[in-house]
């Protein structure tokens, strides 16, 4: 420090080919005894009128300072302590970069969600379950419903019969179906026998001759 005032603890090391922790000791402990100084722009340098002591004696007051304040342990385990926590955190770092570019992998390999679905449907509760069970009940859309249940009909989106309240894509579908004849009724999905029987019930599908189910003009 005599030789390059200002120099800063990461100098020193690099200089010296010393750890950094080691650097910071020895330079607390040289400003507790009152050698240097810290300077203005960050670095330290040597106090007027004194006499820096040699790194023999530097390295034995900060033996013994660091013994006291941790009750018997030795500086070189504090150094070798440090030295293990400093590998431990290059590996977790190394560790971190590695799950980054993976997360990055992964983002970059998932479709991309039109936005049309995430600001329409995603974003509403009624239409995202209809979308994935198709038929509800009145009293299931009431639970989640976020406007009024005239307004989903006015916009075409859903259909009410009787007390089911269906998908009007799914509807569409499903009547594409018919005529359905009645060999082929344990083929239907569960969703697809519970509208059946809504649009009988509802007069809007009928069974004819006992064959074949229709659906009135």
């Amino acid at each position: 420090m005599r030789v390059n005032p200002g120099a800063t603890p990461r100098e020193i090391a690099d200089a010296l080919g010393i750890s950094l922790a080691s650097v910071r000791i020895a330079i607390n402990r040289l400003r507790e005894l009152g050698y240097v100084i810290r300077s203005s722009k960050g670095g330290y340098v040597v106090r007027v009128s004194q006499e820096l002591p040699t790194p023999t004696e530097v390295v034995s007051n900060t033996r013994g300072t660091v013994q006291d304040s941790q009750q018997g342990i030795g500086f070189d385990s504090i150094i070798k302590l440090l030295n293990e926590l400093s590998s431990k955190v290059s590996e977790l770092e190394g560790r971190v970069g590695k799950l980054e570019k993976e997360v990055n992998y992964i983002k970059r390999s998932l479709p991309k969600i039109p936005s049309k679905h995430v600001e329409g449907e995603g974003s509403d509760k009624l239409l995202s379950t209809l979308k994935l069970r198709n038929i509800l009940s009145i009293n299931e859309v009431r639970e989640i419903i976020s406007k009024p249940l005239e307004e989903y009909v006015r916009e075409g989106k859903v259909v009410v019969i009787n007390d089911l309240v269906v998908s009007s894509e799914f509807l569409k579908s499903f009547k594409s179906k018919f005529p359905i004849k009645t060999s082929e009724i344990s083929r239907l999905s569960p969703e697809e026998l519970r509208l059946l029987e809504a649009l009988v019930r509802s007069n809007q599908a009928y069974l004819y001759s006992g064959v074949e189910y229709r659906l009135l003009d």
